[in-house]
């Protein structure tokens, strides 16, 4: 890679580098789903959206927090439902060096989905990173069956231009998960990703879930977006700039 595409990109990747090599990647190889989310498939989602802030002059066309919302949580009902041809079509992981910036000399795998439980002390005692499709297809099918299920509590958009394209952005995120496996009292995690804003798929996701977590969820999301007056978590998705 050449280094000023590496110094662009090195601290936003660095948690998600960090688990990757910690927990190493698995799957089958890379597989590409036919479909793809348009901005016109992505449906608009019943759940109430509040948008807090909206930069629109520094997002490209098709990125604006109320539709990265939208596609977040047509994910997150897909998660919860099993739904694994919505899944595919949300999200694009490979193994593949696809950027032309990427050489075979200094590769590091540019997507991935990664989830974490971090435990006392900052130890991670679960975690599941992928840079495979078939098994990250794989791994939400068998999260559906142990019954897991996700809701989306806030999402705030981050910096553009990413791997030197100006249609990929960066987000962060607050999630709840429920599962009989997972620990901890407040069920929160936190994480962040990117997405591509012209195919609207995901190719990054890396969450946490800390068990020693104790706040509730309006608290653990309050450095997140301004809350709206009178919002609780679950009524409606907070997303901001």
């Amino acid at each position: 890679m050449r280094e000023p595409v590496r110094k662009k990109i090195a601290g936003f990747w660095a948690l998600g580098l960090f688990v990757l090599l910690l927990a190493g990647c698995g799957g089958d190889g890379p597989s590409r789903p036919e479909q793809v989310v348009t901005r016109e498939s992505v449906p608009v989602h019943t759940r109430e959206v509040i948008v807090t802030s909206d930069d629109v002059a520094h997002l490209p066309e098709g990125c604006h927090p109320r539709r990265v919302a939208d596609l977040l949580i047509h994910f997150v009902d897909a998660f919860n439902h099993g739904r694994q041809e919505e899944l595919s079509s949300a999200f694009f992981v490979s193994e593949g060096p696809i950027p032309p910036d990427f050489s075979s000399a200094d590769y590091r795998s540019w997507s991935w989905y990664s989830s974490s439980e971090i435990g006392e002390g900052g130890k991670v005692i679960k975690n599941f990173t992928t840079s495979d499709q078939g098994a990250l297809l794989r791994y939400f099918a068998r999260r559906h069956s142990q019954g897991e299920s996700m809701r989306l509590l806030k999402v705030g958009l981050t910096q553009t231009g990413l791997l030197e394209s100006e249609s990929n952005v960066g987000f962060v995120f607050v999630v709840t998960r429920e599962a009989p496996d997972l620990g901890g009292p407040a069920r929160v995690a936190y994480g962040k990703g990117s997405l591509n804003c012209d195919n609207l798929r995901i190719f990054t996701w890396t969450m946490d879930m800390r068990t020693q977590e104790k706040r509730t969820g309006r608290e653990a999301a309050a450095w997140l977006c301004a809350d709206p007056p009178g919002w609780r978590p679950g009524k409606a998705v907070v997303a901001c700039t």
